[in-house]
């Protein structure tokens, strides 16, 4: 098993469980929706990195770059969010700059790997 794999993997299953979780916290207008959202998260992010641990290497090389892209996603958001719970720059980092972050880590992942590949 390369070492991308399990990164991916986790990637994939923490960027799934963000968007399951953060999406059904806003779809149902209920004030412990939270409590809904956390299990089915939890379920679709096991989901997801089950299914990338086993079926990665059989990806083609496009559909890998796009699930290492979004694999990104969960992990840099995180980060954001955690430097911003440890007061390092509160007053800059946001939600919305978390997510902003997080669209850009996916993007210069998704573009590094085209032009690794390209180039070989």
């Amino acid at each position: 098993m390369h070492y991308r794999t399990p990164l991916a993997a986790v990637g994939g299953a923490v960027t799934t469980f963000l968007l399951v979780t953060v999406t059904v916290i806003e779809l149902v207008n209920v004030e412990f929706s939270a409590l809904v959202a956390l299990p089915l998260g939890l379920l679709a992010g096991l989901g997801t990195l089950m299914a990338v641990a086993l079926n990665l290497a059989d990806l083609s090389p496009e559909r890998r770059r796009l699930l290492f892209a979004y694999a990104a996603f969960g992990p840099a958001v995180l980060l954001v969010l955690a430097l911003s719970y440890v007061n390092v720059g509160r007053s800059l980092l946001s939600a919305e700059v978390a997510v902003g972050v997080g669209l850009l880590a996916t993007v210069v992942v998704y573009v590094s790997l085209w032009r690794r590949e390209s180039a070989a």
